[in-house]
């Protein structure tokens, strides 16, 4: 049965007609507009498990508090996700994008001002609402940019921005945190100032790209969108998968005795595996559109990513964790907003994409406080880990069960 559906639409997909190739304008857009995705996550969220051991160190935290930071983060994420589709409906697309982005940015700058435990936990929160209004608004007007087509290459560009974030991040950082953990401070700084320049570049862009009436999804009714449960659920379970992978990956390499050069060598493949996943699963992408084979397979591809370091952490079993991870990972939210704008009108897409963001921003928020807590009682990552790659395993195969159920032609343009 599942065999017979990719073939219908393959031959559905061969049918109709090839759209041109993307202009340079469509690639320069979409790549701009995913400085907001390299903030929002490369530089904001996965930047913290290079800077994770260098802290607890210094502020002398258990692996739970050092988990709570990233939970503080994503709780903030899961706020931003409940108010982002009503935020946009009275600011519009655009507006929100770069203002939280701005904003993102003083919180990263903000970071490196202060060692108060209390402190950091709120400025975390707070990053993380800005965090979300800044990748949903940019997946939106990326969604928007891709209208006419070529809608796996837009969107991969645009997340995979995230990549570009951790390969700036890696550039260094983990020489610098092993010379002198107390320099930890500097790179937040470094990172905020990086996203005021990325502001001054990505608003133009983002005032640019033709929206519907921002008042629109406000208007029309939006219902839940049961037809895409099996996509919905997987994506919650991912968020629970991913995030402990990307807290304490470093930590679980570190207490491994893996090099400081490893380690660097493990990030930047890492950020040049998400950027290059743009164009690796872009063919998958356009095809499966609302169907869920392709999430299910980049799912898996995540799963066996996360669970190759407890096999083995020689080099090579480090490198290759870092690819099949990074070369996947952000491609699996590439893969639900695709099945979001494949099969809602055009007025849902916001709230759609915010719903997927929300059950995973549910998911991310559980997860790195529950590694951290079984980290610490283990003495070992070993059981996180396990947990991570099993929620992934499920979250592939629940992704098999998503049909694709496309919105009516006249409210949505392919």
């Amino acid at each position: 049965m599942f065999l017979g559906q990719v073939w219908v639409n393959r031959l559905a997909v061969m049918t109709k007609p090839v759209p041109a190739s993307p202009s340079r304008e469509l690639i320069v857009q979409a790549l701009i507009l995913s400085l907001g995705a390299a903030v929002a996550l490369g530089f904001s969220r996965f930047s913290y498990a290079l800077l994770l051991p260098a802290m607890r160190t210094t502020l002398d935290w258990s692996y739970a508090e050092a988990g709570s930071l990233n939970t503080a983060n994503a709780l903030g994420y899961l706020i931003g996700t409940l108010t982002t589709a009503r935020l946009v409906a009275r600011v519009g697309i655009g507006q929100c994008f770069w203002v939280a982005l701005l904003l993102t940015g003083a919180g990263l700058f903000a970071t490196g001002l202060t060692e108060n435990f209390v402190a950091l936990l709120s400025i975390r929160l707070l990053t993380g609402i800005t965090c979300a209004y800044t990748f949903i608004s940019g997946a939106t007007l990326a969604s928007h940019l891709a209208k006419d087509g070529h809608g796996g290459l837009v969107l991969g560009l645009y997340f995979g921005g995230v990549g570009t974030g951790i390969f700036l991040a890696g550039l260094g950082l983990p020489q610098v945190m092993e010379y002198d953990a107390g320099l930890w401070p500097y790179p937040w700084l470094a990172m905020g100032i990086l996203t005021f320049i990325a502001v001054f570049v990505a608003r133009p862009v983002a005032l640019k790209v033709p929206t519907d009436n921002p008042h629109a999804a406000k208007a029309a009714p939006w219902r839940f969108p049961t037809q895409l449960l099996p996509s919905l659920t997987a994506y919650a379970l991912f968020g629970l998968g991913y995030i402990s992978y990307m807290t304490f990956i470093i930590a679980y390499l570190r207490s491994g005795a893996v090099s400081t050069w490893a380690i660097t060598a493990f990030w930047l493949l890492l950020g040049v595996s998400v950027f290059a996943s743009a164009f690796v699963w872009q063919g998958l992408l356009d095809k499966a559109k609302a169907a869920g084979y392709a999430l299910a397979s980049v799912l898996a591809v995540v799963a066996l990513g996360t669970a190759l370091p407890l096999v083995s952490t020689s080099l090579v079993a480090v490198l290759i964790s870092g690819v099949l991870f990074g070369g996947a990972f952000l491609t699996v939210v590439s893969a639900v907003t695709n099945i979001a704008r494949c099969a809602l009108p055009t007025h849902a897409w916001a709230g759609g994409i915010a719903l997927f963001t929300l059950l995973f921003s549910i998911g991310q928020t559980i997860g790195p406080m529950v590694a951290g807590v079984l980290a610490d009682r283990s003495n070992s990552f070993t059981s996180g880990f396990a947990l991570s790659a099993s929620c992934l395993a499920i979250a592939a195969a629940l992704a098999l069960m998503q049909k694709a159920q496309d919105a009516p032609q006249s409210e949505i343009v392919r």
